[in-house]
Parts: structure tokens; C-alpha cells; sequence
């Protein structure tokens, strides 16, 4: 018998070898027991009332970043791209917001990505994103 399966007879009050109900006094009928078998259960998704959460599409994660308030691209990684855009950008004066309105990223991600590529010095950093 596998383990899930031993976990829900388990959860469910029943024996796993025999699948009669355990007595009264057994250690799986304790509350604090039940609730850490629950618990255990819920992790490996044996509970059926616990929906795991589908992975979503970047189109729909930036939908969401919009609806929430926040720049399309946030949490984004910075694609290669993108940095060689953002350094060539930079470098031909295009201002912090002009480049954080093209690349749909917060003045302070598109400051943090600057420095990392020793763009900036830490002391711009902190003017930029005051």
C-alpha cells in the first residue's frame, strides 16, 4: 500500500491494513493528531476541497500586475535583450521614467537594473528611487 493511500485511510479513521475503524483510544482518534494528519494531507494535496493553484500564462501575470496596480512587466526577470536596450537607452540620455515607461517596470526596477550593471553608482541609486 502506498503512502497516500495509508495517509487517507489513516485520516479517515480506519486501520490501513485491516480498514476497520480504529477504537476510541487509538493515537490517530487524538485531536492533535487528526488536525496534523489533516495538515499533512492538505500538503500533498489528498484533501480534495484544496485547489492547487494552475501556474499562469506571462500574458495573464501581466493582466494581473496591471490590475493590481503595479507595472506589466514587475517581477519580470530582465531578459538580455532588454538590458542591452536599457544600457543603450541609458547611455543615449533617455531619462529613468522615459526608460521605465518602455520597459513597463518601476523607476525603482529599472534604477536596481542600472546599478547591477555598474550603470549607476550606489549614490544615484538612492537619489533616483527618494
Amino acid at each position: 500500500m502506498t503512502f497516500p493511500a495509508m495517509l487517507k485511510m489513516l485520516v479517515n479513521g480506519e486501520h490501513p491494513d485491516t480498514r476497520e475503524v480504529l477504537p476510541p483510544g487509538s493515537v490517530v482518534q487524538r485531536p492533535d493528531v487528526i488536525r496534523m494528519l489533516f495538515a499533512v494531507a492538505d500538503e500533498l494535496a489528498l484533501v480534495p476541497d484544496k485547489q492547487k493553484k494552475s501556474k499562469l500564462t506571462v500574458e495573464e501575470r501581466q493582466l494581473k500586475n496591471r490590475a493590481e496596480g503595479r507595472p506589466a512587466n514587475a517581477y519580470f526577470p530582465w531578459t538580455e535583450a532588454e538590458k542591452l536596450s536599457l544600457e543603450q537607452g541609458y547611455k543615449g540620455n533617455e531619462t529613468i521614467e522615459g526608460l521605465s515607461e518602455k520597459f513597463e517596470r518601476s523607476t525603482c526596477a529599472v534604477a536596481i537594473q542600472l546599478e547591477k550593471m555598474g550603470l549607476i553608482t550606489a549614490e544615484q541609486f538612492l537619489a533616483i528611487t527618494q
